[in-house]
């Protein structure tokens, strides 16, 4: 009899793994409302029809010439059955802008969503512009538990939480990141969380604790990409929530990171060295005994902030 593996997400636990930087880096995110066994199907690459798979290729190509990732999320909608419907995000000040779209198109289309919102934008003069919540966060929580058993686990009742506490919650598809279930990718704020367990998700939902108190459940704001993830949380804990306000950047030479965030009319500037730590030997998957190095992260001091003034241009 095969011995039952442990899962990821608690592997990652038991080693005190720290998930910041892991979060991917997306200029854009294209949400798409999929019916749960349609997830199946987008995911079935060997069964893409060749217009879906011409969609795929143009999305490569993009990401080639530009170097701008892109988000690529399915959750399920709020009415099972409902015709194809997508919530565009993309990146700009305190994070992302949403802009939800509409269609009569059957969900099987989802191909044609990429598309329009990804690669040809100005066809969505097509769909319906259908205006998003003016407050509120999006919280997409992985419950694809055929794709990895600790998002089942872990993800569902963290998705029923936050449903039950009244907050905007969607059971998504797998977005990456097993091992950090209950993982959850937070919009418009653009963070992504890990190991979030009922009672957490809805008081980081709520702000209901500081970031200092979860700093340790943070993977990181997409916006960025990962050494400057980790700059990103420590100004985080040490900014409070309002950080999340500023339009934040960074540049990144080696270890050095150069982080600029600019908030009414104000750029500061602030400069540390995020190094590699010893790391961490755990699986990628509960369902295999393999396992691999994962990468961990080292913040040395931070130094700034330098303030531009309003109108200056920042180099």
């Amino acid at each position: 009899m095969t011995a039952r593996l442990t899962l990821c997400a608690d592997e990652s636990r038991a080693a005190g793994e720290d998930p910041i930087g892991t979060a991917p880096h997306w200029a854009e995110v294209t949400v798409l409302e999929l019916d749960v066994p349609v997830w199946a199907q987008l995911r079935a690459v060997d069964r893409w029809t060749p217009a879906q798979s011409a969609v795929f290729a143009a999305l490569r190509e993009k990401v080639e010439s530009s170097g701008a990732g892109f988000g690529l999320l399915m959750s399920a909608p709020l009415a099972p059955g409902a015709p194809l419907r997508v919530r565009h995000y993309v990146r700009g000040p305190g994070g992302y802008r949403r802009q939800d779209h509409a269609s009569d198109l059957p969900q099987t289309e989802w191909a044609r969503g990429l598309h329009d919102t990804l690669i040809e934008p100005a066809r969505l003069s097509d769909w319906a512009a259908v205006p998003a919540p003016e407050r509120g966060a999006d919280l997409h929580v992985c419950t694809h538990g055929t794709v990895d058993a600790a998002c089942g686990r872990y993800g569902v009742p963290v998705h029923a939480a936050l449903r039950d506490a009244g907050e905007r919650a969607w059971r998504t598809g797998h977005f990456g990141g097993h091992r950090f279930a209950a993982t959850a990718v937070e919009l418009p704020s653009g963070l992504l969380w890990a190991h979030l367990t009922p009672a957490l998700a809805v008081q980081v939902a709520r702000r209901e604790v500081s970031p200092a108190e979860v700093a340790g459940h943070l993977r990181g704001f997409a916006g960025l990409s990962a050494r400057a993830q980790v700059l990103d949380r420590a100004l985080l804990v040490q900014h409070g929530w309002d950080w999340l306000s500023a339009q934040r950047d960074a540049q990144v030479d080696g270890d050095l990171v150069t982080l600029t965030a600019t908030a009414d009319g104000q750029t500061q500037t602030y400069r540390a060295a995020v190094t590699d730590a010893e790391p961490l030997l755990l699986p990628g998957s509960s369902h295999t005994p393999g396992r691999a190095p994962v990468r961990q992260y080292a913040l040395g001091e931070i130094s700034g902030p330098a303030v531009t003034p309003p109108g200056t241009p920042v180099l």
